[in-house]
């Protein structure tokens, strides 16, 4: 009896060391990690700081006290087929090894196992300023206010595309390629509110028009994105005074009239037909209810400020990839999003020369311009900075997209040697101006992608317009 009761201890004592060896062995099978309020990594009470070696592996080390933020950043982005997140610039899927923590739904960092499906985790993403979401959610509610002479016909062509792509609604002049300007901005120059019996949700306003904030507001939803484009006053004054034909206006016969207005700018300003305004700091004009006359720096800053807190995107013409690379992250798109050909330009023959002395006079005439342009160059280049992700490459990753399409799509050797009788894709050109248009290759007439890349302001714009007339056709 008493040996029995000695064989069932000894199974107890047995049975029990037994589940502690096997809890233990479970409970150091997983790894946790957390997050303090600061974003700190920790481990087991140890402060440690999240990095990441060239195998792209989430390492914990201890703080040193000066490690870069920079090192911390773990770069993500959307992959264009499957809206996967990837670590690279849309050129490979995620991959996740086994030995590599992930962030799952309860804040804490895990070892994953072998029965996890870890393709279909969400992996926390990074926007287009450094900060960290749960998601990136592509953005469809846009207005781009379309600014003169500055490639914003081009940055039009890539959001007309994006959004007759997604059969986004667009607020559409009533009639013609202009919404009213140079007229502020109203509702009755949208061509549904004149057509359509129910009020209808716009995603995208993106045609010529003169800022009207207020008014915008009133027609558009509450979390749309505000973008816009400037240039170097210097060559945007240039383009304009060109391509607006200023010299007939201003009855100037000389040989060289932009040098000729220059040296009284002011008298010819008051002779011109239209008004004085639109002669000087003509983007700041654009923008509507600002000044355009020469002011107090005080004043020209209030403006500035004002258009900053509205407008998350001012693209600089002149940097004009490293600016779409940013509009991209910061709408979340893709970057076959933003390919392009360059819409509605001027041949070379057709691009007055400018001495320093007339470009010294141009900042001079247009120093609320320049006041403008200085300003949001240095936020394009303190935003790039910001993206957690080397901008730089994805800069040579859209022009190697946009020469591969070059190739696939134009007949012609230079864009600017075309001549088509195709009325989709020709531009209107000034009298004495040549303007560049492209001629497709024959196989390319059937890519709708070479199509609406290649295709101008007017064409696509009616194109859009006949859409609309048909839909609300079709409610009434």
């Amino acid at each position: 009896m008493r040996c029995r009761r000695h064989n069932i201890v000894l199974l107890l004592v047995a049975a029990v060391l037994l589940m502690m060896t096997l809890s233990r062995k479970h409970l150091l099978s997983t790894t946790f990690w957390s997050r303090d309020n600061t974003g700190t990594v920790r481990k087991d009470g140890l402060k440690t700081e999240m990095t990441h070696d060239a195998t792209n592996k989430i390492t914990g080390t201890r703080d040193s006290g000066n490690t870069d933020r920079n090192q911390r950043v773990k770069k993500h982005t959307r992959d264009g087929d499957n809206n996967a997140l990837t670590d690279e610039p849309n050129d490979r899927k995620t991959s996740i090894t086994l030995g590599r923590r992930v962030h799952t739904h309860n804040g804490f960092w895990k070892r994953p196992t072998n029965d996890m499906n870890i393709s279909s985790m969400k992996v926390p993403e990074r926007d287009g300023f450094g900060n960290t979401s749960n998601t990136c959610n592509e953005k469809t509610n846009l207005v781009f206010l379309k600014t003169h002479k500055t490639a914003s016909s081009t940055v039009q062509n890539v959001i007309m595309r994006f959004g007759s792509t997604r059969n986004l609604t667009f607020a559409l002049p009533i009639r013609g390629h202009i919404m009213g300007w140079p007229r502020l901005f109203r509702k009755s120059y949208v061509l549904q509110e004149n057509l359509a019996k129910k009020n209808t949700t716009y995603n995208i306003l993106c045609h010529h028009m003169l800022f009207h904030h207020e008014h915008i507001r009133e027609l558009m939803p509450d979390d749309t994105v505000y973008i816009t484009i400037i240039r170097d006053p210097v060559y945007m004054f240039e383009s304009i005074f060109t391509y607006m034909r200023f010299d007939k206006q201003f009855r100037i016969n000389t040989s060289e009239p932009l040098k000729t207005f220059l040296e009284q700018p002011f008298h010819f300003a008051k002779s011109g037909k239209r008004n004085p305004q639109r002669y000087r700091n003509p983007m700041l004009y654009e923008f509507g209810n600002m000044r355009t006359e020469s002011d107090s720096d005080e004043s020209i800053e209030f403006d500035i400020d004002r258009i900053e807190k509205i407008f998350s995107v001012v693209m600089i013409a002149d940097y004009f990839e490293e600016s779409l690379v940013l509009l991209k992250h910061t709408l979340c798109w893709d970057i076959n999003d933003v390919t392009f050909f360059k819409i509605n330009a001027r041949k070379n023959e057709s691009i007055r020369s400018m001495t320093a002395d007339m470009a010294e006079k141009i900042r001079q005439w247009n120093r609320s311009d320049v006041m403008l342009f200085d300003h949001f160059n240095k936020t394009l280049w303190s935003k790039l900075s910001k993206l957690p992700f080397d901008w730089r490459k994805e800069v040579e990753v859209l022009k190697a997209k946009n020469l591969q399409l070059q190739d696939e799509c134009l007949q012609s050797d230079s864009a600017s040697k075309a001549k088509t009788n195709d009325k989709r894709f020709g531009v209107y050109q000034p009298k004495g101006i040549q303007m560049q248009h492209f001629q497709l290759k024959e196989n390319a007439l059937m890519n709708a992608t070479c199509v609406n890349m290649a295709k101008s302001e007017k064409p696509f714009t009616f194109e859009l317009q006949d859409r609309e007339k048909r839909r609300i056709s079709n409610q009434l």
